[in-house]
């Protein structure tokens, strides 16, 4: 009995891997895109430099943005099988975060945090 279950626990487990590999990875990659200030709620925002690329990265639904320009801080969360993404870290402040979205292979993303919001969009 102890064989039977463990084998199929262990059946279970290898496909639960191999569709969470395929649904993950569908949009792995580096991206890079510009920043727009949108809003300055308070304090002082940085209008990112003209032309300047910000780098995003995914990998096995993990979502990494280095957000520079106001906090000098990484963002990060999880992106879902349509392509949605959430990522967020806390500052002194408050939180910083970003949702957007993937759609072949170009990126479009909102930031919010307690003094500025930006829009992301990449350009490669």
């Amino acid at each position: 009995m102890l064989r039977v279950l463990g084998s199929g626990l262990l059946l279970a487990a290898g496909f639960t891997c191999v569709a969470w590999a395929q649904v993950t990875s569908r949009f792995d990659g580096q991206y890079r895109g510009e920043l727009t200030l949108t809003k300055e709620i308070e304090g002082d925002c940085t209008q990112p430099p003209l032309g300047a690329l910000y780098p995003l990265r995914i990998s096995r639904g993990q979502v990494r943005f280095a957000y520079v320009p106001r906090f000098d801080t990484t963002l990060s969360g999880t992106i879902d099988d349509n392509g949605m993404f959430k990522a967020s870290a806390r500052i002194r402040k408050g939180f910083v975060q970003m949702t957007g979205r993937v759609q072949d292979n170009h990126i479009t993303a909102y930031i919010v945090s307690p003094s500025c919001n930006y829009t992301f969009q990449t350009k490669d």
